[in-house]
């Protein structure tokens, strides 16, 4: 019976902390001091000492550790991590950064507290700014319940204390309260660490006899006021009038602009709700990313001599949407974001201070960026104030749940996730958490105007959106003072306001390098939306790390798996070339950064974006995708200077159809302007097509007269060639006259003329090599090997313009295992080959074919290095000459069998190097060495489709059968490709029937499962058939997603599925077709084809 009361008891007090939860979090007012009398702010800060017992085996309440003090020791604010409690740790965590403490479960954080005398009588509540995860308190051994907010803060109603000593115990329990799995960022080891302890505010706060609660600052742009509400409480037995004054301060002046007073009469025990309107004197200042003018209300209640002062700063805002674009006070914005996943690798805990976010916020601004999205998290309230201050538009979260994390893969224990949790809808723990957790941030940070954004979580496929749906449909009818979107990505709903996602159901998807040049956009996709679309994860390319970054690790957590990473390029030979990898990979990473983020700003529909990311990821196999690390510094890879050239509030445009250019041709270019900044913009814009010497081709000026808030056509520019004789790289540059406004693009330039051919009979060129090569080698000969078509799968590599996505450990079913390619540009023998130190624009329609593993070689030295991806870490040639007895190679990689001018020119310098007496290689290998590097294996062929010649595996559904043939199904009756390793499929619900032109499948539910490499992209093709007319529905459900479509009237159509990775993490994809119909759903054919 006890302990059934003490259970309700809690649940009352919890009820009792909503009531003024939100007041106490957003106030700013400490302790009065000297005469003044006691206020509701009073506060006593607990940061300090405290004892500390761990509870690993969950006994201390039933032991009365609640009464208990211990000699051992930790400071608070602070985690059992940073005292050095936990398990000692050795060795490395697999794709993660490595704890050196490690420890999950409860821990007790007592301390002996001392209640002021002016206290008495006062009902006494603890803050704690953040805990990880549940927080559960006694004082004096009497339990007051548990608080279990993840990116909220505790709130523990400790009723009237006497003044004096007082034992305080607070046991908190990082282990998973609710299941939410371990993958989001809120909770998780991939960045932040699932820490233990209290970081923040710790402190005790004394309420006065008439305390406010709940404070909401709806402001009116439109009208220059402000409506103010919330809820009075007062405790003393009489019924009172009590006198509330109101203050609106201008911050950046300290101008008072609006005052008023009132007086209220209030009962004993009463909760009574209050609204006023607030007029201001002058106009209100706007609060944007330009002008983040912040004001300050203050409230003063008198209620007899007790004074009592709140103040919550706030900004005026006004928030809209159109079709295409969100607006803020009626001016359409493009959204320049960034995915922050809480990497704080010292502390192991997001920081509570705002100067540190201030720091980092002002890095944003640095790079052009006014957005942050907080992925699947949501930061403590000194984000949201620096955010303010700075101008920055925050997206916060709560979790991130999808399909991949309720399974247990057998072969890759890293991908599993804590409680395997089903997707919210469907989840009870996970349900009620989020639905408490999302009304605990709408109360504590609602009143930022930074806080523009709101969404459950990251790409929810496994939830039930309908459920979720009315969550987010009650949080719009509370509080209209932000946009709202169910989930990124997966699905849109109607009660969505806007929407981050990589593909718009029906319509596309929404970022991608589509075609060479820039002549291209995202319209298409974007034309279709409803809402604004925010481009989703944008980027995701790695870099080579610099093994240096290995000594900043000198917090919670140390880079031991970059320690492994280094000895195993050590081993490979290739372990003092980190600089010049880094500076390479880098270098082709501002260049697709540029590529997406001028593609999306060409798309008038597009809303934004927001990249992945602007750091280092610390987790999920090591991505380390930024051009900072994970401690916010510079990886020395792009300028802020050079990154807002093309990420800004106005940023020049060229659209051009291709990098490469013959020099009989005109080079074209149409010039555009992206202005999202303050006003129009009118005035002469200077162009320029210039050689890499400073040789100017062509200049001239443009008028311009951009309207702010759009993409506009400036005029057409046009550059002949013809004069041009050499191979040459070129640059256009646009220049916004009296601006800093400017931006540039590199061209490449090839002679017109058909290349001189080299006669020379010592030289050979051969795709083989074969006897007669050898014999010619052994003769003192000079061979050109092209050798694209050469190599093993254990000794070569495939050859990849862009770099792998995301980590190689995390996807590792990708063909690409490269991070872009290091280029020797003085060597000789590219003299005739324009390049720079890395993989430019001109070398992306070449990069197909073959690099050749030599990690044994340590004094070969190619001319051309594909960088491998850090985590395997060969060194790798495309290019490279050796000597071979007494003859002379040059490997070339490259496809140069084609009419590409660029291999054209490749081979020609090749050549003429290899004509010229000093081509002399001082690397030897042996013909058994050479005869075994470079292999000639026979390629599968497939007479495939039109469309389909790229497939992994076609299938034509029951081509073998014989026609009229009803049968069950069996692989043997398919006609089945398989083109790459890796592929296979089963199928379920099938029968064999008669088509229109020969057998098919045929059923009302049918089921195929494909066996696909890990981390694979691509798209599933289905041909069905229907020949009679027919008005029913057929639902394909991916992966739990669900596509619905009219059955094709009287002939065949091909659909088109797009397959993520996170598909395919599991090595498999699970597609089924399903019709209502009394006719049965025809399947003729079935293709995968990778991206």
């Amino acid at each position: 019976m006890d302990s059934y009361i003490n259970i309700n008891l809690q649940r009352r007090m919890k009820n009792i902390i909503v009531l003024f939860v939100f007041f106490i979090c957003v106030t700013n007012i400490k302790a009065q001091t000297g005469h003044s009398p006691i206020g509701a702010c009073n506060t006593l800060s607990l940061a300090g000492e405290w004892s500390i017992k761990l509870d690993a085996e969950n006994e201390g309440s039933s032991k009365g550790w609640q009464n208990m003090l211990w000699q051992d020791k930790i400071t608070l604010p602070g985690t059992t991590d940073q005292a050095r409690y936990g398990e000692k740790t050795s060795g490395s965590d697999y794709g993660i950064l490595t704890r050196k403490y490690k420890y999950c479960g409860k821990v007790w954080y007592n301390k002996e507290i001392n209640i002021p005398k002016e206290w008495k009588n006062k009902e006494v509540v603890l803050h704690l700014e953040r805990v990880m995860w549940e927080s559960t308190v006694w004082i004096d051994g009497r339990p007051l319940g548990a608080q279990d907010g993840l990116g909220t803060p505790h709130f523990h109603s400790m009723g009237i204390l006497s003044p004096g000593k007082h034992i305080l115990a607070i046991c908190v329990d990082n282990d998973l309260i609710h299941n939410i799995g371990d993958k989001g960022h809120a909770y998780t080891e991939y960045t932040q660490t699932i820490w233990n302890g209290i970081v923040g505010e710790i402190e005790l706060r004394a309420l006065a006899q008439t305390s406010l609660h709940g404070l909401k600052i709806s402001p009116d742009t439109d009208n220059s006021s402000l409506e103010i509400s919330y809820r009075l409480h007062r405790k003393e037995a009489a019924t009172k009038n009590i006198e509330v004054s109101y203050q609106v301060v201008d911050i950046s002046t300290g101008k008072v602009v609006s005052n008023k007073k009132e007086s209220i009469l209030i009962d004993h025990d009463e909760a009574l709700n209050r609204n006023i309107c607030l007029f201001l004197d002058d106009s209100a200042k706007p609060w944007n990313e330009f002008t983040p003018n912040l004001y300050r209300v203050h409230i003063n209640i008198k209620d007899g001599k007790e004074v009592c002062s709140y103040s919550e700063s706030f900004g005026f805002r006004k928030l809209s949407i159109g079709k295409a674009k969100v607006k803020i006070n009626g001016e359409s914005l493009f959204l320049r974001g960034n995915l922050d996943c809480v990497h704080f690798p010292l502390t192991g805990h997001p920081s509570c201070d705002v100067e540190e976010w201030e720091r980092i916020f002002t890095i944003y601004k640095q790079y052009g960026l006014n957005h942050v999205r907080f992925h699947s998290w949501c930061p403590p309230k000194a984000a949201f104030e620096a955010a303010d201050k700075v101008g920055i538009y925050i997206q916060a979260e709560i979790l991130w749940i999808d399909w991949w994390m309720t399974k247990a893969p057998e072969d890759r224990p890293e991908m599993i996730t804590k409680g395997l949790p089903e997707g919210l809808g469907k989840n009870p723990s996970a349900d009620q958490f989020v639905q408490a957790e999302m009304q605990r941030m709408l109360d504590a940070y609602g009143n930022h105007p930074s806080f523009v954004f709101f969404c459950i979580g990251n790409e929810l496929g496994n939830s039930d959106f309908d459920v979720m749906q009315e969550w987010v449909k009650e949080a719009r009818q509370k509080d209209d003072r932000r946009l709202y979107s169910v989930s990124t990505a997966r699905k849109i709903m109607p009660v969505d306001q806007y929407m981050a996602t990589h593909n718009i159901p029906n319509a596309g998807r929404t970022y991608g390098l589509i075609k060479t040049g820039t002549d291209f956009d995202i319209e298409e996709s974007y034309s279709k939306s409803s809402i604004p679309i925010i481009a989703h994860e944008v980027g995701q390319y790695p870099v080579y790390p610099l093994w240096s970054e290995i000594q900043k690790y000198t917090g919670v957590v140390e880079a031991r798996n970059l320690k492994e990473f280094k000895i195993l390029a050590d081993k490979n030979n290739i372990g003092g070339m980190d600089k010049p990898f880094h500076a390479a990979s880098g270098a082709l990473q501002t260049l697709l950064y540029k590529a997406h983020i001028e593609a999306l700003l060409r798309t008038p529909s597009c809303a934004g974006f927001q990249m992945l990311s602007m750091t280092d990821y610390a987790g999920q196999g090591e991505a380390l995708v930024g051009w900072l690390d994970s401690f916010w510094d510079s990886k020395g890879i792009v300028s802020p200077e050079e990154f807002r050239s093309y990420c800004s509030e106005v940023v020049p445009l060229a659209r051009f159809d291709k990098w490469t250019w013959n020099a009989n041709e005109t080079f074209i270019a149409k010039i555009q302007l992206a202005n999202y900044g303050l006003e129009t913009i009118k005035g002469p814009m200077s162009w320029q097509f210039a050689s890499a010497t400073g040789r100017v081709i062509a200049s001239g000026e443009l008028d311009v007269s951009a309207c702010r808030g759009k993409l506009s056509d400036i005029a057409q520019i046009k550059v002949d060639l013809s004069n041009i004789v050499n191979a040459e790289k070129f640059q256009l540059q646009l220049s916004i006259k009296g601006s800093n406004y400017h931006n540039r693009w590199p061209i490449w330039v090839y002679p017109a003329i058909d290349l001189p051919k080299l006669c020379n009979s010592n030289i050979r060129i051969s795709n083989r090599l074969d006897a007669e090569t050898l014999e010619f080698l052994s003769c003192g000969g000079k061979v050109l090997l092209k050798a694209h078509h050469l190599g093993s799968k254990d000794n070569s590599s495939p050859i990849f313009f862009t770099p792998l996505f995301w980590s190689n450990s995390f996807f590792p079913g990708q063909d690409n295992k490269t991070l872009g390619l290091l280029v020797d540009q003085a060597h000789p023998s590219l003299s005739q080959f324009p390049t720079d130190s890395h993989s430019n624009w001109q070398w992306q329609s070449i990069s197909k074919g073959k690099s050749f593993v030599v990690n044994s070689e340590r004094g070969l030295n190619p001319i051309a290095q594909p960088i491998s991806d850090f985590h395997i870490n060969d060194k790798l040639a495309s290019i490279f000459e050796c000597q071979v007895g007494t003859g002379k190679l040059l490997v070339c990689g490259y496809d140069l069998d084609t009419e590409n001018m660029v291999g054209k020119q490749l081979e020609y310098s090749l050549l003429s190097y290899m004509g010229q007496s000093n081509f002399n290689p001082s690397y030897a290998l042996s013909e058994t060495q050479v005869k075994e590097l470079f292999v000639y294996i026979p390629k599968l062929e497939f007479s495939a489709p039109s469309g389909f010649e790229n497939a992994a595996i076609y299938i034509e559904c029951a081509a073998k059968a014989m026609p009229n043939d009803s049968l069950d199904w069996s692989k043997e009756k398919d006609n089945s490709t398989i083109m790459q390793t890796g592929y296979s499929y089963i199928v379920s619900g099938v029968k064999i029937g008669p088509g229109e032109e020969r057998p098919l499948w045929i059923g009302n539910d049918i089921q195929v499962q494909f066996g696909i490499p890990q981390g694979v992209i691509g798209d599933l093709f289905i041909e069905i058939e229907n020949g009679k007319s027919s008005k029913d529905k057929i639902t394909f459900i991916l992966e739990g997603r669900e596509f619905t479509i009219d059955t094709p009237r009287k002939g065949r159509e091909w659909i088109k599925l797009f397959v993520m990775r996170e598909d395919t993490n599991d090595g498999k994809v699970v597609i089924s077709a399903q019709t209502s119909s009394s006719e049965k759903l025809k399947i003729k054919n079935i293709a995968f084809v990778k991206q």
